[in-house]
């Protein structure tokens, strides 16, 4: 058992491994995307290898996203929306059937408008975005020793916050008037997102593999202008297999996927709402992996979603995404 020199000398260096981190991803230039752009299961920290048997583990990460759509009312132009996250995710597990999740965010978000030869910025806003909470209670587990086989059955639950600011406004430089940033360049959304999901999961020796199907319901957000806007539903699915070749070292391949209905809009005013073009659709993206574990409880890790598959609303692009981060198992 650790002694209490050994804990204290632990969290020291984690705390500077912690702040090294964030000092490199800070330096990184933000790149493209929205906070609801993600896919495929929402509490994937809590299927990552550093979790599946600790007891408390912290994580810190940065994830690249690049979307593009249509500008409104604007032929030939695109509206190129730029995202760098800085997260912390803690995970909990205060009995082996049930995994606590809290991911805390913060956001550097850019929207570009470009075409006809120009690339002007709309706005660029950097701050705390929606906070995220989350649960996963295994109904069903069977356990085979002789074998080394673990099967789980989950049922997850969790809920999207609006800790972030929502009503942000550029002022233009010509005429002085302030406006309201587009929703998907705000901070935060303005608004709650529950989810619902069931959870598998099948671990045999150096194998594991899960499937996970979840469904995210958006309220209404309103503004000060008196206007509303409504980000779509969605439903999430992922399917992953991990394979560890050595015990320090975990390979994943997945796809991971996306259904989102169109966004609605409300004008000031009105009492009716409207489709929102250049929204939702369908994604499929494949989703490699690697973990390593540096030192004791420390890993790195690289995720990518690479879409191979869009079927999106009106004129729309999705980018790959990338993330790069650390965990800490701490218990």
């Amino acid at each position: 058992m650790m002694n209490a020199t050994g804990v204290r000398n632990e969290l020291g260096w984690l705390i500077g491994a912690l702040v090294a981190t964030a000092s490199f991803f800070a330096s990184v230039p933000p790149a493209a995307a929205c906070s609801i752009c993600g896919c495929g299961d929402p509490l994937l920290a809590a299927s990552d290898p550093a979790a599946i048997t600790g007891l408390l583990r912290l994580q810190l990460d940065a994830e690249y996203l690049r979307v593009d759509a249509g500008t409104d009312g604007q032929p030939g132009f695109t509206d190129r929306l730029t995202q760098l996250s800085y997260r912390l995710n803690v995970v909990y597990r205060p009995i082996s059937r049930l995994s606590l999740l809290v991911t805390l965010s913060l956001l550097d978000k850019t929207i570009h408008t470009v075409g006809g030869g120009t690339d002007i910025t709309d706005s660029h806003l950097t701050g705390i975005g929606d906070t995220e909470l989350g649960a996963r209670h295994a109904l069903w587990r069977s356990l085979d020793m002789s074998i080394g086989r673990v099967q789980e059955f989950a049922l997850a639950a969790g809920l999207m916050f609006p800790s972030g600011a929502h009503d942000a406004k550029e002022t233009d430089k010509d005429t002085g008037a302030a406006t309201l940033v587009d929703p998907h360049g705000q901070l935060g959304t303005g608004a709650w997102g529950p989810f619902l999901g069931v959870h598998y999961r099948f671990e045999q020796v150096n194998w594991l593999g899960f499937a996970d199907v979840s469904y995210r319901m958006r309220t209404t957000a309103s503004y000060s202008d008196g206007s509303k806007y409504k980000f779509g539903d969605v439903a999430l699915w992922s399917v992953h297999a991990q394979y560890r070749p050595l015990s320090t070292v975990a390979v994943d391949l997945g796809v991971d996927g996306r259904f989102a209905q169109a966004d609605k809009t409300t004008a000031a005013g009105d009492t009716s709402s409207s489709t929102q073009d250049n929204t939702g659709g369908t994604l499929l993206a494949a989703a490699p992996a690697v973990y390593v574990n540096a030192v004791r409880g420390f890993w790195l890790f690289a995720r990518a979603q690479i879409p191979f598959y869009k079927n999106l609303y009106g004129e729309q692009d999705i980018e790959p995404s990338f993330t790069l981060g650390m965990q800490y198992q701490v218990l």
